[in-house]
């Protein structure tokens, strides 16, 4: 029979494997810097938050929230963030508020 200790290690193992987050693959961009992968299939994580991000669109939400307009200043054209933008990204989303849906993108 396993001690108290080996299985007190096993019971944390699968209790943060439970709750990761998949991560978006992280690519170098043309310039050098780390740039975030937009999921175009579902939603794009990085770090402990995921965003719906719609390049086409020019949207992100946030799960929970209202879709909401991508900042000007961020270029989403080539499918890529920095993490910076990524950050923004979130902020903006989390801004939105209210109760989001499939509805709620017009």
């Amino acid at each position: 029979m396993a001690d108290m200790k080996t299985l007190a290690g096993i019971g944390a193992m699968v209790a943060l494997t439970a709750c990761e987050v998949p991560q978006s693959p992280v690519v170098t961009g043309p310039d050098g810097q780390a740039r975030i992968q937009i999921s175009t299939s579902g939603l794009t994580c990085y770090q402990t938050r995921c965003l719906d991000i719609d390049p086409a669109a020019r949207s992100v939400r946030m799960v929970g929230n209202r879709t909401t307009g991508i900042p000007r200043g961020i270029d989403v054209s080539d499918g890529t963030v920095t993490p910076a933008e990524f950050r923004r990204l979130g902020e903006v989303a989390l801004l939105a508020g209210g109760t989001g849906s499939r509805g709620d993108r017009g």
